[in-house]
């Protein structure tokens, strides 16, 4: 699998970061890092009318703003993107209508409600050579989709599990068409990103049962910011699908044979990602454009595709979708779409001399916004251009004399950023970081000083390369 953080993230930064956070996190830390002054805002603020989805929109509302604009953001979606394109792209069957008109190629089908009778449904429906593929009208995440539907039987069998597992009242039916899952994201008329999505699947090797693997898979993708919250589930639809292929958990796959596990695709049923954004055709891309273009108000978004060696085929359009996805691919690449959608509503920050190694602490505002006692926070503007940090090590009497808390004082009087921490050998270690090189050099000086209590008989410097944390932390 793909090493899991690309250059400019890593593990820390992400801590506690899960799920739709992560796309608020990533497109905030672009747009901050460039130098843009960064606040997030209660959910029922009336400084925007931007339309907010999904369940919980906490810590998800920001703004950017430079010394001539400002722009809103819900997840990776900006104030560029009008509410009538986002009520579009949450209907599948309306989405459709338009994709149609504008000459995007869409599958064929029609659309219904739990209150139309099924053997009505299903006589529509199996008039037209099969196979079909069930969905919810208003879904989302995959959740409800039936995919290479080919009997009467499934297709009845589907539609009931729907019905009792989700609260669905309207459905689409439309042709199965066979090829690759594919989610690319259209940034204005450019491709971001390029991600393949397979059914959730194992490799084995030869000695482990299918529930081990699934095990084992599991464990590889806990270590992905993206999939850790999204593990493959063993429930009576994955039992049911292996015993088509007449198999159980039980079995003990070849060496190298891969047993699929579900019929859908999407990650948050299990699926793996996998990096095509410098592989997928010329056709492909432009077609995804169109679509995007085809949603009036949608300026970038993200696009479904059903693609194979002859067609491109639009299956649902995303206003508000994933960068994580692009960003964690389970393999190939990391593709930085939130970049992209910043050069698009910030271009005159394109060439700033933005540092990677600096971070600012979301678990913290998510915290005090999920506190109820705060309407917004504004994040300390973060310093551009090169970032000189040491880690200095202090030696002597230097604990329970007050020594980090001076630290602390003394950073935040020189505009430095970082830490100071207690080691258990009795040294303190206090890192540093700031634009002013003097500044960050001159504090080895001042380390030797120290609080009135503390004796200092050592202080041993190094360069500090890792992230730097925006503040000065006591830990």
């Amino acid at each position: 699998m793909t090493e899991t953080y690309p250059f400019w993230l890593d593990k820390e930064m992400l801590k506690g970061v899960r799920r739709f956070n992560i796309d608020a996190y990533l497109v905030a830390l672009e747009g901050w890092r460039r130098g843009l002054s960064l606040t997030f805002h209660e959910h029922n603020t009336p400084r925007t009318d931007l339309k907010l989805i999904g369940f919980d929109p906490i810590g998800k509302l920001f703004s950017l703003s430079s010394e001539y604009k400002s722009h809103f953001f819900y997840r990776t979606r900006g104030d560029k993107i009008s509410n009538e394109a986002v009520d579009i792209g949450t209907d599948k069957e309306l989405a459709k209508k338009y994709l149609k008109k504008a000459g995007v190629p869409i599958p064929e089908g029609f659309s219904f409600t739990s209150e139309t009778p099924v053997e009505e449904v299903t006589e529509s429906l199996f008039e037209n050579q099969g196979p079909f593929v069930l969905k919810p009208t208003f879904g989302s995440l995959g959740k409800g989709v039936t995919t290479n539907i080919q009997t009467e039987e499934f297709f009845k069998e589907s539609l009931e599990y729907i019905k009792a597992t989700f609260d669905y009242t309207d459905f689409i039916a439309e042709q199965h068409i066979e090829g690759e899952d594919i989610r690319v994201y259209v940034v204005g008329d450019e491709i971001a990103a390029a991600t393949k999505r397979t059914s959730a699947n194992v490799t084995g090797d030869g000695t482990s049962s299918i529930e081990e693997l699934i095990s084992f898979k599991n464990e590889s993708r806990k270590s992905n910011p993206h999939t850790v919250t999204r593990l493959i589930k063993i429930d009576d639809r994955m039992k049911n699908y292996l015993k088509k292929q007449n198999l159980q958990l039980s079995d003990v796959p070849d060496k190298d044979e891969i047993v699929y596990l579900k019929g859908e695709s999407n990650i948050s049923a299990g699926g793996d990602s996998v990096d095509v954004t410098d592989t997928i055709r010329s056709e492909v891309r432009e077609v995804a454009i169109e679509a995007v273009k085809a949603i009036p108000g949608l300026n970038h978004a993200g696009v479904d595709m059903i693609v194979n060696e002859k067609d491109a085929v639009v299956i649902e359009i995303n206003s508000t979708g994933s960068t994580a996805l692009h960003t964690f691919p389970l393999y190939g690449e990391s593709q930085n779409v939130a970049e992209k959608i910043i050069d698009y509503y910030f271009p005159e920050t394109k060439d700033i001399d933005k540092s990677n190694v600096l971070y600012f602490d979301y678990p913290s505002i998510l915290s005090q916004l999920r506190s109820n006692s705060i309407k917004r926070i504004e994040v300390t503007d973060a310093p551009v251009g090169e970032i000189y940090a040491k880690r200095y090590i202090i030696s002597g009497k230097v604990q329970k004399v007050g020594y980090r808390i001076w630290s602390e004082n003394n950073a935040i009087r020189e505009g430095l950023h970082g830490y100071a921490r207690n080691l258990k050998n009795g040294d303190v270690v206090v890192v540093v970081a700031g634009l002013d090189k003097y500044r960050v050099d001159n504090f080895k000086h001042l380390c030797y000083e120290g609080p009135r209590r503390a004796k200092v008989k050592n202080v041993r410097e190094y360069v500090w390369t890792n992230r730097i944390k925006i503040g000065f932390e006591i830990k």
